[in-house]
C-alpha cells in the first residue's frame, strides 16, 4: 500500500488549484485533525496486520453522529446548528488556531520547533522500522504534517523567523524538502511562500524592519542550499497526470513559482542568486513550451496553454523586467530562441481562452525585455525576429498581428543600459544598439513592412478585425512610435527614408492616399494634445510647502500618463513629413482647424529632446536645455530646427 493513498484518498482534486486571480493558499486543517474527524485516513483498516504478525495501529474514528431528539427536535421542528460532531471538531481546531495566533511569542515558537524536531525524529524512525507497512507510520506522518502547519502562524509575525534560525530549524526544513511524502514537501514550500508573501512583511503599509527580517530569513535559507533543493524538487514533479498525484504536483509547481515571485517583490538583490541556484531559467524555458494538455492521459486541447504554463511565462516576464542581468542571460541562451518559437505558434491561430491570452501577452512582454538590450537586439536579428514580426502582421484575423507592434517598438527604441557599467562602456553600448536598431529598421522597410504598419495605423479591415482595434486601443500609440523610430533610424536621402516620405507625397497615379495618411497623423496628434491639455488645465493640488521641482516632476508624470509621449511621437512624424512643402502646407491647414500650429509642435519637440538628454528629469535642467536649443537657432524655433536634434 502506498502512503500517498492513505493521505490523499478522500481529498477532492478541485480544491488543489486556486483561482486565477489569487495566488495564495489558505491554511488547511492538519492531517491529525482530518484523521480524527474521519477524513482521508482510510488506509488503516481493522483487518490490517503489522510487521511480525502484530496488529496494526487502528485509526480512531468518531462515534456515529446522532442528534438528540429531546434537545433538537421540538414539535417536529429542527433547531440544530446543522453541524456533525466531526465538523464541530474541525471548527474547534480553527478556534484553537486563532487562540494560538493571539498567544504567539518566543516561547511558543520554541515549542513549535521542539514539536517539529520530535515529529521528524519519530517519523524517520517509524519509516525505517515499518518501511513496508505505510499504515504503521501514518500516525507520525500526521504529527509531522501538523507540526509544519503550525509554523504558518509565523506569517502573522515575522519577527520570530530569527528564532527558527537560532534554534537550528532551517536544516530540518531543508531536509524535509526531500521527504518521500510529497505532502510534507509541499508543507515546507507553503510555509516559505506564506512568510515571504507581501502580506507578511507589509502590514498596514510597508515595514522596512519586517522586510529586512524576511530578507535575512531567505538569505539564511540560501546558505542551507534550500533553493538548490527547490530546483531539484521542481524537476521531479509530474504534472501531466489527471490523478490526485498529478494535481498535487501541479500545486507544488505553482507554489514554487509563487515563492520566486515573492522574492522578486521582497528584495531585488536576491533574484539573481535564487534563479542561479535553482537553474530556473532552463526549467522555465522547457516549461513554457510544454502544455500538460499535450501529454498522454491529460484532458484539454494539446495546443492550449495550461495554467502553470501561463504562470511560467508570467514569471519569465517578471524576472526579465526586474533584473537587467537576467535579460542578458536570456538573450545569450536558448531561452531567447524558445520565446520566439512560442510566439510563432500564433501566426495562424488565436488563444483559446483568457489563460492562453495571458500566456501570449507574457511571451511578448518577455521578448520586449530581451530586445531592450544590445545583446538582445543582436540575438533577435540573428534569429530572424524581424521576419517573424512581418509574418505575424500579415495575418489580419489574429491578435498577434497587433501585439507584435510592441516588440517592433522596443526593438527600434534605445537600449536599456547596464546600471553597473561605466559611462564609457554604456556609451559604446548605446552606439552599437543604435546601429542594430537601424539595421532592423532597414530590414523591416526592405521587406515591405510599411504596408502592414500603415494598414494597422489606418485601421484597415472589417468585422472581427475592426473589433480587435477597439479591444486594443494602445495599438495606435505603438504604430505611431514605430513610425517615428523608422524616421529617426533612416538617414537623409537614403532609399528607406524616401520610401517613408513617399507615403506622405502625391504621385501621378495617386493624389489622395497621402492626404489620408496625413489626416490620420494629425488626428492622433490633436487627440493626444487634448488629453495632455486636460491634465494641464487641472488646478494644482500640491501644498505650498512642496518644492517646485517635486511639483513639476509630479505634473510631468501626470502629463506622461495622459499621453505626452505619444503626442511627442506624432510630433516627430509631423516634423519629418513637413520637410515637403506641399505636405507642410496641408499639415498647417489641418492643425489650424483645431487651434494648433507647427510652432507648438516645435516647442513640444524641444521638451522631448530635453528629457532625452537629461536622464535625471530635473525640471531646471530641462528648461536649460530647451533654452539652449532655442538660442542655437536664429529667430523663432521651428520643426526644421528640431530635426537636427531628433
Amino acid at each position: 500500500m502506498d502512503i500517498n493513498d492513505i493521505f490523499k484518498e478522500s481529498v477532492s482534486s478541485k480544491t488543489l488549484m486556486p483561482s486565477k486571480s489569487k495566488r495564495k493558499l489558505g491554511a488547511t486543517p492538519g492531517l491529525r485533525t482530518l484523521k480524527e474527524g474521519g477524513y482521508g485516513i482510510a488506509g488503516a483498516s481493522s483487518s490490517a496486520d503489522g510487521v511480525d504478525g502484530e496488529p496494526a495501529k487502528r485509526v480512531k474514528r468518531s462515534e456515529t453522529d446522532s442528534i438528540d431528539g429531546d434537545d433538537d427536535d421540538e414539535g417536529g421542528r429542527f433547531f440544530s446548528d446543522g453541524l456533525t460532531t466531526n465538523e464541530k471538531d474541525v471548527m474547534t481546531w480553527v478556534d484553537n488556531m486563532e487562540i494560538m495566533d493571539d498567544a504567539l511569542d518566543q516561547a511558543a515558537v520554541q515549542r513549535m520547533v521542539v514539536r517539529l524536531e520530535r515529529a521528524v525524529s519519530k517519523n524517520t524512525e517509524d519509516r525505517i522500522k515499518h518501511a513496508n507497512s505505510p499504515q504503521l507510520f501514518a500516525e507520525s506522518e500526521a504529527d509531522l504534517d501538523e507540526a509544519l502547519q503550525r509554523l504558518l502562524l509565523l506569517a502573522n509575525d515575522v519577527q520570530y523567523l530569527k528564532v527558527l534560525e537560532d534554534l537550528g530549524a532551517l536544516p530540518t526544513l531543508v531536509g524535509l524538502m526531500a521527504h518521500e511524502n510529497a505532502d510534507i514537501t509541499l508543507d515546507v514550500i507553503q510555509f516559505v511562500v506564506e512568510v515571504t508573501a507581501e502580506d507578511a512583511w507589509s502590514h498596514e503599509g510597508e515595514s522596512t524592519e519586517e522586510r529586512e527580517l524576511v530578507s535575512a530569513f531567505v538569505r539564511a535559507l540560501a546558505t542551507q542550499e534550500f533553493f538548490e533543493v527547490l530546483g531539484q524538487n521542481l524537476r521531479r514533479l509530474k504534472e501531466g497526470s489527471d490523478s490526485f498525484e498529478g494535481e498535487a504536483d501541479r500545486m507544488g509547481v505553482f507554489q514554487s513559482l509563487s515563492l520566486v515571485e515573492n522574492i522578486v517583490s521582497l528584495d531585488s538583490t536576491l533574484v539573481s542568486p535564487v534563479v542561479s541556484a535553482m537553474d530556473l531559467l532552463e526549467w522555465l524555458r522547457a516549461r513554457i513550451t510544454q502544455s500538460v494538455y499535450s501529454q498522454a492521459g491529460a484532458k484539454g486541447p494539446a495546443t492550449q496553454a495550461d495554467p502553470n504554463q501561463q504562470y511560467a511565462a508570467e514569471l519569465v516576464s517578471i524576472l526579465l523586467h526586474s533584473n537587467w542581468q537576467l535579460r542578458i542571460e536570456a538573450s545569450s541562451s536558448q531561452l531567447g530562441l524558445t520565446l520566439l518559437e512560442c510566439l510563432a505558434r500564433y501566426k495562424k491561430r488565436t488563444p483559446e481562452d483568457e489563460v492562453e491570452m495571458e500566456y501570449l501577452e507574457n511571451i511578448i512582454d518577455s521578448v520586449c525585455m530581451m530586445v531592450s538590450t544590445r545583446v538582445g537586439k543582436s540575438a533577435f536579428m540573428e534569429a530572424e525576429g524581424v521576419e517573424l514580426l512581418l509574418v505575424l502582421q500579415q495575418q489580419q484575423q489574429h491578435v498577434a498581428r497587433l501585439l507584435s507592434l510592441k516588440i517592433l517598438d522596443y526593438a527600434m527604441s534605445p537600449a536599456h543600459l547596464d546600471p553597473a557599467s561605466s559611462n564609457d562602456d554604456n556609451g559604446d553600448d548605446a552606439a552599437q544598439s543604435k546601429a542594430l536598431a537601424a539595421s532592423m529598421a532597414k530590414r523591416y522597410i526592405d521587406n515591405r513592412g510599411l504596408k502592414h504598419l500603415f494598414s494597422i495605423l489606418m485601421h484597415q479591415g472589417k468585422g472581427s478585425v475592426r473589433r480587435l482595434y477597439k479591444k486594443y486601443p494602445e495599438t495606435d500609440e505603438r504604430a505611431v512610435s514605430c513610425l517615428a523610430s523608422l524616421f529617426r533610424l533612416t538617414t537623409r536621402d537614403s532609399p528607406e527614408r524616401w520610401r517613408l516620405l513617399a507615403k506622405f507625397a502625391s504621385t501621378p497615379t495617386d493624389d489622395s492616399s497621402w492626404r489620408l495618411y496625413i489626416d490620420r497623423i494629425v488626428e492622433l496628434n490633436i487627440e493626444y494634445f487634448e488629453r495632455v491639455q486636460e491634465v494641464e488645465a487641472q488646478p494644482d493640488s500640491d501644498s505650498e510647502s512642496e518644492a517646485d521641482s517635486d511639483h513639476e516632476m509630479e505634473r510631468y508624470t501626470q502629463r506622461l500618463d495622459a499621453g505626452l509621449f505619444s503626442l511627442q511621437m506624432t510630433d516627430v512624424v509631423v516634423a519629418f513629413v513637413a520637410e515637403d512643402p506641399k505636405a507642410r502646407e496641408y499639415i498647417e491647414l489641418r492643425l489650424k482647424r483645431k487651434g494648433r500650429a507647427l510652432a507648438m509642435v516645435a516647442e513640444e519637440l524641444a521638451e522631448y529632446v530635453a528629457v532625452r538628454e537629461e536622464t535625471d528629469l530635473q525640471a531646471a535642467s530641462r528648461r536649460q536645455i530647451i533654452q539652449r536649443i532655442k538660442e542655437s537657432h536664429e529667430g523663432p524655433l521651428t520643426v526644421a530646427h528640431m530635426l537636427d536634434h531628433i
